[in-house]
């Protein structure tokens, strides 16, 4: 069992300072592990400070829940200008590039507990864990997912709250603002209810608390059900669809972002109709365009390309944390990967000689200790380190319209990808019903967003994770143990944990 050093909690504004239980048991932890390890003294007693001082930022008393304003000026004044507003509008974005959230550990972690990755470099436990599938309601990665997103809803709860309180506000920036805000709050509740909630039940009680208002963050919000779940996600998204006007680049919340997130939710929730839809829109819109084979790969190495819907855009002064969780130091004594690709990725690829993603995945030119593990290329950039965070692509758009469709009508939009990434057409004899059809829609979507966290959902959503990861693998993350004690039991864990 191991501990992470990792975890960056400066954007977790909890506003408390105590070392609580978890700090203990991370240097507890770690303690344990310097007295196991000879040889190796120095570099555990580091760890060991880091955790300590890591946990400071954690509170035992304190539900998560309980979140302060995302933005560094008093909300009292926040919202009495314009350029007020705006700066809670860019606070409100940039809490989406939260190290914990969609700057890094959000789509690692779900997808380095499927068969797309594993975890190396360092001997902590809850990075190990996450490898095992045995994640714990401590670890202090999901519990910094779980606060950061719920950060997130916040900075969107205040723009929504408060936005009528602006004076001389343009009505075509309020309306496309307040859609950026329900679109946020959308995205953060799907993702919750995506790694913390049963989603693929609808008639489950484990759903998300659901919180749409700032104004009194430390009462305890109770669990939702799954489907009313979805039905308050669905009901942001239709009001982000209605204010939506403005296309100010792919690197904000657009009409077609918001189509293309309802669609991805439709496809959840079952209603394929409206998702093959809503696809459609966003597959018409001339602002977007699938590259082919021989450019495809530049969605990676060029920031906002026509492939991106909503991507966010990371600078030199603003790095993400992709290239550094997933790419090894030249000068490094031993590997520092924390999310490495798994050898089976490898055998997947190896099935599909012609796929030329199998470029994005590297197993050759990687260090001998995690062979025959290796690492993905989607995050390159050591120098700069300015990967962007891909929340929604036109190929991803293409997968879920094709599903929606079947094995009939959707066999086209299925080819189009397929060849544009190097791939032969399939025949409709090699897809005769829906169970050879979806096999085929999972394999490419695993070819398609491997390492861009969708793995884990798209096995829990179709019923696989038994099949393909183990029948004693969970599902879904536990709730944060602090989340369940901070409010008395009123949010409950989820079943297994």
């Amino acid at each position: 069992m191991n501990k992470s050093i990792s975890h960056n909690n400066q954007n977790h504004r909890t506003g408390s300072a105590s070392v609580g239980g978890l700090g203990i048991q991370l240097c507890y932890s770690f303690s344990k592990r310097l007295a196991q390890l000879k040889g190796k003294a120095k570099s555990y007693l580091i760890l060991c400070l880091t955790a300590i001082v890591l946990a400071g930022s954690f509170s035992s008393c304190k539900k998560l829940l309980d979140v302060s304003s995302p933005n560094s000026v008093a909300d009292a004044y926040i919202f009495t200008s314009v350029s007020g507003l705006n700066n809670a509008r860019i606070g409100m974005y940039s809490s989406l590039q939260d190290k914990s959230y969609y700057g890094g550990y959000f789509p690692l972690v779900s997808e380095c507990y499927t068969d797309n990755g594993t975890t190396g470099g360092y001997d902590v436990i809850d990075l190990n864990d996450i490898a095992a599938k045995a994640v714990q309601p401590s670890n202090i990665y999901t519990t910094g997912i779980y606060q950061a997103i719920y950060n997130s809803i916040y900075g969107a709860n205040e723009i929504i709250a408060n936005i009528d309180k602006v004076p001389n506000l343009d009505a075509t920036l309020k309306s496309n603002t307040i859609g950026e805000a329900y679109f946020v709050r959308a995205l953060c509740e799907f993702d919750l209810l995506r790694m913390f909630g049963e989603h693929w039940d609808k008639t489950s009680n484990y759903g998300i608390s659901i919180v749409l208002n700032p104004n009194n963050p430390k009462q305890a919000v109770a669990r939702s059900t799954v489907d009313a779940s979805y039905k308050q996600i669905i009901a942001d998204l239709q009001l982000a669809i209605g204010s939506l006007n403005t296309y100010n680049g792919n690197q904000y919340v657009s009409l077609s972002a918001a189509k293309a997130l309802l669609a991805r939710v439709d496809l959840y929730y079952g209603d394929n109709a409206n998702a093959a839809s809503l696809a459609t829109d966003v597959i018409n819109d001339n602002n977007f365009s699938l590259f082919g084979p021989s450019n495809f790969a530049s969605i990676y190495t060029t920031k906002l390309t026509p492939e991106s819907i909503f991507e966010l855009k990371f600078d030199l002064q603003n790095q993400s944390s992709y290239n550094t969780l997933t790419y090894v130091r030249s000068d490094a004594l031993r590997t520092d990967v924390a999310f490495l690709a798994s050898a089976n990725l490898n055998t997947f690829f190896q099935s599909r000689p012609t796929d030329l993603r199998s470029a994005l995945v590297d197993y050759v030119n990687v260090d001998l200790s995690i062979q025959p593990d290796g690492r993905t290329q989607k995050y390159r950039g050591e120098q700069t380190k300015d990967n962007s965070g891909f929340i929604i692509r036109l190929a991803e758009v293409y997968l879920i319209r094709a599903e929606a469709l079947g094995n009939t009508a959707g066999l086209a939009d299925l080819n189009t990808l397929r060849e544009s990434r190097g791939m032969p057409d399939l025949a409709p004899s090699d897809v005769p019903d829906s169970i050879h059809f979806l096999n085929e829609i999972l394999d490419e979507r695993r070819a398609e967003l491997n390492f861009e966290g969708h793995r884990l959902f798209d096995l829990a959503r179709t019923n696989n994770v038994s099949t393909i990861l183990g029948s004693t693998v969970n599902p879904i993350m536990p709730i944060p143990q602090r989340e369940i004690d901070g409010t008395n039991g009123i949010v409950v864990q989820n079943p297994g944990y």
